[in-house]
Order: C-alpha cells, then structure tokens, then sequence
C-alpha cells in the first residue's frame, strides 16, 4: 500500500515548501524471527529546511512509529534522520530514503506515524493507517512485492537495505517514469519445500500484463527453474526501454511439475514512457515493416485473428473493419497493435502470435477456403486460451458424433476450465462447440445426449449436475453399458486425462 503524506492536507496550509513524504510498507517472513514489516519512507529533500552542520547544510526529520493492537501500544520507535550533507545551492539537494523493520505477529496494527521538521518544527504531519499482517499458512506463498531503485554489492558492510551480500534500495511506488529503462523487483516465496513434499524442481513464472485485459506481453515472459525450500528470493530486473506508456500488472506464479499454481502474486505498474508515435511513420517505411508482407485476403483474415488478443476497442474496429476496411487503414492498425504491445519489437510480438495462427490452421483447417481456421470454435478457443492441458479426440466412438474435450488447469476466467466440440456432419471437421463450464462461453447441460444425435436441436438445461460442476448421468449410475452413447464423453468430461 502507497501513501501521500501531506502536511497542507491533513492540518493547514503551509507554504510551498511543507514537509511532505513518500510512505509504503511490504510484509516478509524469516523462519527464524517470524513475520515483519518494512516500512519505507521517502522524503521530499525541496520540502525541508536545511540548516548549517558540521560538513555542509543537512536536513533533519523526527520520524515515530505507533504500532497499536486492540488499543494497545505492541512496537515504537523514534528516529532523527538525517539528510545527505549538501552546499547552498538548493540545486544539490537529493531526496532521501529510511527504511525500518518491525518484527510483529500476525494481527491486524493501527499504525501512527508522525514526521516533524527539525529545523522549522511547526512544520509537521501525522499520518494514521491500518497495517495487516496475515497468519502464515503451510502452503507456499509469496511476501509482497518491492520495487527496486537499485542493487549493488554492499562488500560485506550489512546495513538497514542488505539483504545477502547486497543491498537493495527500494521504490516507494511502481512507477516508471521516462528516465527508468530497467525495472527491478524483489519477493520472496516461502515454504515450496513443504507444498512440494522436499526439495523438488518447480518454476517461477514472471509476465507483465496489460492492466486492461490482462493480455500477457510475450517479450516480458520469463521462467526461473528453481528447487523447493523453506525461503526462495526471487530478484528479477527487466529491461522496460519499449514498454509503452500505460497501466500494467506483474504477474508472479509458482507451478510444480503437473504445471499447477502452488502460489501467485500481482502488483500494479505504472508506465510512462516517451515512443514516437505510429503516425509519425509514413506509408513507405510502414510497406518496408513485417506488417508490409501481408497482402490482400491474407491481411484481412490476419487481422481478423488478431481479435482474440485484442481489447475491446480493438476488437470492436476489427468487427466493422477487416473484410471492407481500406487496407492502407488495416496496416496501419495492424502494427500499432503489435508495437502497442512491443514498442522495442513489435515484429516478434506478432511472430509469437503468428505462431500459435499456423497451428490452428495445421489443426483446423476446414480446407476449400470456406472458413480460415482461426474462425472455428476450435481455432477460437485455441488462440484465447492456448494450447489445452489435456484434449481427447474421439472421431469413430460408436453411435456418436466425432468429438473433441479439451481441458485446462486454469484459464483467466475459471480454472479446470472444460470444452466439449463435436462435428455434427461426421465428414467436415467443423466441430462446433457443444458445452463449456467457463463464464461466457455456450452452455448445454445436455450436450452428450447431442452427441448421439447430431440432427437435434439442444434441449436445454435439464440435466442434473454436481455441485463441481459435473454431468451427473443417472441411467448410468443405474447400470446401463458403459459403451452406452454418451457414457464414454461423460467420463473424459468429468475426468479429464
């Protein structure tokens, strides 16, 4: 959590130059002395007075912590901070950083924090806020997440921002500015050991996400194989030289071996960035990009596809755009919508996608040029989801329509997220969806009673499900064959392998 202490908010107003300070704190553990907090505090060097001292002018803040639980007084402390000595320019001063820890139990802290200019103690500001910290579990999980200003080897000198061998100065807010190309963050994830049954290999999955549809930026996808322990640090500097102005999410997971979340944890960024626009470059140049191999039809249906990664304003110009659109227009729109993604790269970003399209048109091409793949269900469903976990294909079960289950350990909508698509013509491979459990997509309770009869219409939600979610087939249950119609697609739905 990100706060703004203001003297002229929170008594009266001050001049231009009132105290004013930057406050965060992040929670970690150590196995040891358990649970605490570090509290960070930035202060604005242009809103202190500066005094003469030994060496040069030096600000100088009192700075106090109240950490009360149920009205009761658990931790204090009261500090001087000092700034870096400076001349009498006012052009020398710097900002400057305190960093403290508090070790707590879990609980939940009113936290009082109070700030007074020493060389003009009228100027002053306090500041109350409620501080969490949660009961450790045996499951794996991560601590918060800080963002770094910088890390350097501190030479075995261990001070306040040490951590091993060194020492890391943090960011007080996940805020990028144009001046920053390299973004640093540092957590920790505890007790993989345990959640693993011993020291076994798991990774950690680092993305950054576009905050507005969650898309994940394929240039920023990182994997880290690590071993299950009591404590793992995870330190990773991206380099952010292309990452566009906007609102953005980091995204850090821990999946063992069946590729399963053991644990998960996001944090919001914030971008600024200066990139020229795609404006400013002219129809030549665009013509010698990527975007200028795409010709005609190939455009268009190119662009079409694009619309299962797009936001909703993207997709609404693709909709009214990609069969009749000018196509001056449409390659225009085409590598905006990949540097929007990758500014540094945006021909790779495409390429990544152009990928995953070739697989679908490998796997579900319709041939004849009736419909490109990526316009299918299945198509659609591959490239907005990806590639299924696990996917049973039964094109000759007996009795039954050909048939497809795919299912995923988790999407962004649902995890254990199931697809059923059958091919009501036996002879296109056009498979249709049928059901899906995920929020949005077609829904038929009935749907294996379709399977068996393809010329029928659905028939609606008559069929009594579990409380996970599942078919529950009752004649079976009543010992009917297993090689019944339907049976077989029931079990694969409702165990998926």
């Amino acid at each position: 959590m990100r706060y703004l202490l203001l003297a002229t908010v929170f008594f009266y107003s001050f001049s231009a130059s009132a105290l004013d300070a930057y406050f965060n704190h992040a929670v970690f553990l150590t196995p040891d002395e358990g649970t605490y907090v570090e509290t960070q505090m930035l202060f604005n060097a242009s809103s202190l007075r500066y005094a003469q001292a030994a060496d040069g002018f030096q600000a100088r803040v009192e700075l106090t912590y109240i950490f009360e639980n149920e009205g009761r007084v658990v931790d204090f402390s009261k500090n001087i901070i000092k700034s870096p000595y400076t001349n009498d320019s006012l052009n020398a001063i710097v900002d400057f950083l305190d960093l403290q820890r508090f070790f707590l139990e879990p609980a939940t802290y009113d936290v009082t924090i109070r700030l007074i200019d020493l060389n003009n103690p009228s100027d002053s500001v306090s500041f109350a806020q409620t501080i969490t910290i949660p009961l450790p579990t045996e499951n794996a999980y991560f601590s918060d997440i800080v963002y770094l200003d910088t890390v350097y080897d501190n030479g075995g000198k261990v001070g306040k921002f040490s951590r091993g061998n060194v020492d890391m100065i943090p960011r007080i807010s996940g805020y990028q500015g144009p001046d920053q190309n390299k973004l640093l963050l540092y957590t920790e994830l505890y007790n993989t050991e345990y959640s693993l049954g011993g020291p076994n290999d798991y990774l950690i999955i680092l993305d950054i996400l576009d905050a507005r549809d969650e898309h994940v930026l394929g240039s920023y996808h990182v994997l880290k194989r690590v071993k299950g322990s009591e404590v793992q640090a995870v330190f990773h500097t991206w380099d952010i030289t292309g990452l566009g102005t906007g609102n953005y999410l980091v995204q850090i997971e821990a999946r063992n071996r069946n590729n399963e979340v053991i644990a998960t944890a996001r944090s919001s960024i914030q971008r600024h960035n200066i990139v020229p626009t795609v404006e400013e470059i002219n129809d030549f140049q665009l013509s010698e990009t990527f975007v200028g191999r795409l010709r005609g039809d190939t455009l268009r249906t190119m662009v079409y596809c694009m619309r299962y990664q797009a936001s909703p304003t993207e997709e609404r110009y693709i909709d009214d755009n990609w069969e009749e659109g000018d196509t001056t227009d449409l390659r225009r729109f085409f590598y905006s919508f990949w540097r929007d993604r990758n500014a540094i790269d945006p021909e790779s970003e495409w390429n990544s996608y152009h990928k995953k399209i070739r697989y679908a048109e490998k796997e579900f091409d319709l041939g004849n040029r009736r419909r490109h793949a990526c316009r299918t269900d299945r198509g659609r469903v591959y490239l907005v989801y990806g590639k299924p976990d696990t996917r049973v294909m039964r094109h000759r079960e007996p009795n039954a329509s050909p048939y497809e289950i795919w299912h995923y350990y988790k999407t962004p909508k649902k995890s254990d997220a199931k697809f059923v698509f059958y091919d009501r013509t036996l002879v296109t491979n056009d498979f249709i969806m049928l059901h899906s459990n995920v929020p949005g997509e077609t829904v038929d309770y009935s749907w294996y009673q379709q399977l068996s009869t393809p010329s029928a219409s659905p028939s609606g939600n008559d069929e009594p499900m579990n409380n996970q979610g599942d078919v529950s087939d009752y004649r079976n249950l009543r010992g009917m064959d297993m090689n019944e119609v339907g049976s077989r697609a029931l079990d694969y739905w409702n165990n998926p392998r």
